[in-house]
């Protein structure tokens, strides 16, 4: 069954414009004091675009230079100093002198930092903090690397106080990332993006100049910026519609121009991908040609231009037909189409299913911490993270019973329980066929006798069956001969099978009650609610307008490629 792309979020992409503006006239007090004064030491800093801010966290005590007479704006901090500057400012706030006091002998310099930050956030709960306390668990693993921007932004939001993040801006959407704490730092004027787009730059490495620009926003609000930030309409530049308008609607449920441009997006970036990759499955004996190659040193996909004249480098041909007789456009529409039927259907059938109040707060709370999909409108989002909501109650409200379960499994072609394989010939290490039989039909009397002793059974497989898989698990058919599968539909549950000749072993089966496995029980409830929906979605009237008509695939996918989606 295909999996669903819409039950998963394609959130924050390109393009954004900033506008900076003057901090708001009547200036906040400092969070923190200066406890020195800066006497120009560091001459790296003069003409430079963060020297105040350097200045302000020498003084307040937070940084120190990189030498006597360098700030080194541009080298880069590890994770040892980080997490000593945020033990540092965490003491600071909280009315300490940002002493941490010094390493014991054989202990690492960053040691007491280390400690101050596990102690004072035993009871933290936010996920800064609970990141924050992982990290320090292995520290000394990385403590000497480069730290990214993700990571120094983490450490100080788990120990800065809310007030400290007191928004100044209304920032929404981000072009490349969704995270709630990096958005708070964008609110509050703390971030303000690595290029006019407000792109966050995440995975770079943190610079000791924009480490100092984060602190001096900080500890001293009067230098924090207020600024906007203009996402795009992607429907109005891609579609050339206004995101809410209709493209179709699925038996009466209207899809609107916003809905419909994800999916189609989604499925396109997938048609992308299988001409970029799909070439390892196009071509499978140049593959193993490929890896048996040893001498080669370049890529299978220059492996097949060079040997073959083979370019997969090529752009998607989306009008050209395939040998099926449908080009990459049309299956990009149909799966779209399909996508779209069945989130209509649950959307449809809500009140079966609808939302409890728990879920609507949480919907509003998630509204509010993470902001919207860059380029997308609220509605949108609201709308999605509805389906999303809706899809886990559908699963939830889906109940089978255990013979249910058991007859569904059954017709997948699984049985639930637990095996001994006894392997014919030189593998079993049996003297003859009779004797691995007759092996097989002692154990099965151990099994019988032994039933009720979960633990015991598990030591009996552990001993005799050659595959050693004591637990639990799912047995496929396709492992089994038709009438050795037949026995065991037929089999009831909690009892042992007869010994089933297979070609290559024999085998004794305990069967099971699936609905005892909580993990198993969820995921075929999933299945029978996707059969569900997709039945619904199946007898659905789709009418569609007269812009899903016009629909230029090709054209689309170009604008998508130049907005960066």
């Amino acid at each position: 069954m295909r999996k669903k792309r819409w039950c998963s979020l394609l959130l924050a992409l390109a393009l954004a414009l900033s506008l900076a503006l003057p901090a708001a006239a009547a200036e906040p007090e400092a969070l923190l004091p200066a406890v020195r004064t800066y006497a120009g030491q560091f001459t790296d800093l003069e003409n430079t675009w963060c020297r105040e801010e350097a200045i302000t966290v020498y003084e307040a005590g937070l940084m120190e230079g990189k030498s006597a007479a360098r700030f080194d704006i541009q080298g880069n901090l590890t994770y040892a100093q980080i997490t000593v500057i945020t033990a540092r400012l965490s003491d600071l706030l909280t009315g300490g002198d940002g002493s941490l006091g010094t390493a014991a002998d054989g202990e690492p310099w960053y040691q007491p930092a280390a400690e101050y930050l596990t102690e004072v956030l035993a009871d933290a709960d936010s996920d800064a903090a609970l990141y924050l306390l992982d990290d320090l668990s292995y520290l000394d693993n990385f403590a000497d690397q480069s730290c990214d921007r993700y990571d120094f932004v983490w450490y100080l939001a788990a120990v800065l106080p809310e007030e400290a993040l007191a928004p100044i801006n209304h920032i929404t959407s981000l072009p490349d990332t969704t995270d709630g704490d990096i958005l708070r730092f964008y609110q509050a004027g703390i971030l303000t993006g690595s290029d006019d787009k407000g792109t966050f730059d995440g995975f770079s490495l943190l610079t000791r100049g924009q480490a100092a620009a984060m602190l001096a926003r900080i500890v001293d609000p009067a230098r924090r910026v207020a600024f906007s930030l203009t996402a795009p309409c992607y429907t109005r530049e891609a579609l050339g519609l206004e995101p809410d308008a209709v493209m179709l609607t699925v038996d009466g449920y209207a899809v609107s121009a916003d809905l419909y441009l994800y999916f189609l997006a989604t499925n396109i970036q997938d048609m992308k991908d299988q001409q970029a990759y799909g070439f390892y499955d196009t071509y499978p004996q140049y593959l193993q040609e490929y890896m048996a190659d040893s001498a080669y040193t370049g890529s299978f996909e220059d492996f097949l231009l060079e040997r073959y004249g083979i370019d997969v480098t090529v752009p998607v041909a989306w009008n050209t037909p395939d040998k099926g007789g449908m080009s990459p456009a049309q299956k990009v529409l149909q799966d779209t189409l399909d996508d779209l039927k069945e989130l209509a259907a649950l959307m449809n059938h809500q009140e079966e299913y609808p939302l409890t109040q728990e879920q609507k707060t949480e919907l509003e709370e998630y509204l509010s911490t993470w902001g919207i999909p860059y380029g997308f409108s609220e509605a949108f989002y609201q709308e999605m993270l509805t389906a999303i909501l809706l899809a886990e109650n559908i699963v939830e409200r889906y109940q089978l019973t255990s013979p249910e379960l058991t007859e569904l499994l059954a017709e997948e072609g699984y049985i639930y329980g637990q095996y001994v394989a006894i392997y014919r010939g030189e593998r079993g290490g049996y003297e003859s066929d009779e004797a691995a039989k007759a092996a097989a039909e002692a154990v099965r009397q151990k099994l019988i006798a032994h039933l009720d002793d979960p633990e015991y059974v598990e030591f009996l497989i552990w001993k005799y069956s050659g595959d050693y898989n004591i637990a639990p698990d799912l047995l496929p058919a396709n492992v089994l001969s038709d009438a050795s599968f037949q026995a065991l539909k037929n089999l009831g549950v909690n009892q042992v099978s007869p010994v089933l000749a297979e070609e290559d072993f024999y085998m004794v089966v305990i069967k099971l009650d699936p609905a005892s496995n909580e993990d198993l029980m969820a995921s075929v409830r999933s299945v029978a609610a996707q059969a569900r929906l997709a039945q619904w979605a199946q007898d659905a009237q789709v009418t569609t307008s007269a812009a899903y008509d016009a629909l230029d695939v090709a054209a689309i996918a170009q604008t998508l490629e130049k907005l960066g989606f």
